[in-house]
């Protein structure tokens, strides 16, 4: 009679163990399904809402204007490559920084071209000149956040 409650012990042992892995599965499956759901369409740009064509003078067309002008002046500078320091490249432009960001934080798209801006940026001072052609994603990706009028 020992024998047969030992196994009924080891039985519920054995299941329990099932339960407790499969749940570790199941969790383990829905996290990996949300971080893919968030990654993809960052990663390949799906979902972009550009930023919507606004009246002159509001933020979301201050926003767009200022992205358009602070981008241009990304390619002079990258352009001007070996003519000193970047940052002094960048300017008159990019000393309205702060004011086309604040206009940029009205909304989640200015917010969104805003970010693409800054990496563009920030690869751009980083690579070396000839590797100028890796942005060509990070420029698509500036772009595609202006409304159509501005691309």
């Amino acid at each position: 009679m020992l024998e047969g409650s030992g196994d009924d012990g080891a039985r519920a042992r054995l299941q329990g163990k099932r339960v407790a892995l499969g749940l570790v599965l199941f969790a383990s499956v829905a996290i990996i399904g949300s971080s893919t759901m968030q990654i993809i369409p960052a990663v390949f740009g799906t979902g972009i809402r550009p930023i919507p064509d606004g009246l002159p003078g509001s933020s979301t067309r201050r926003c767009a204007e200022g992205v358009v002008r602070l981008d241009h002046a990304l390619d002079r500078a990258v352009d001007g490559a070996g003519s000193g320091d970047f940052s002094a490249r960048l300017r008159p432009e990019w000393d309205e920084r702060s004011a086309v960001e604040g206009a940029c934080s009205q909304s989640s798209e200015g917010l969104d071209a805003w970010a693409s801006l800054a990496r563009l940026r920030s690869a751009e001072e980083h690579l070396p000149p000839d590797g100028r052609g890796l942005l060509a994603p990070l420029r698509r990706d500036v772009l595609a956040h202006l409304p159509a009028d501005l691309r």
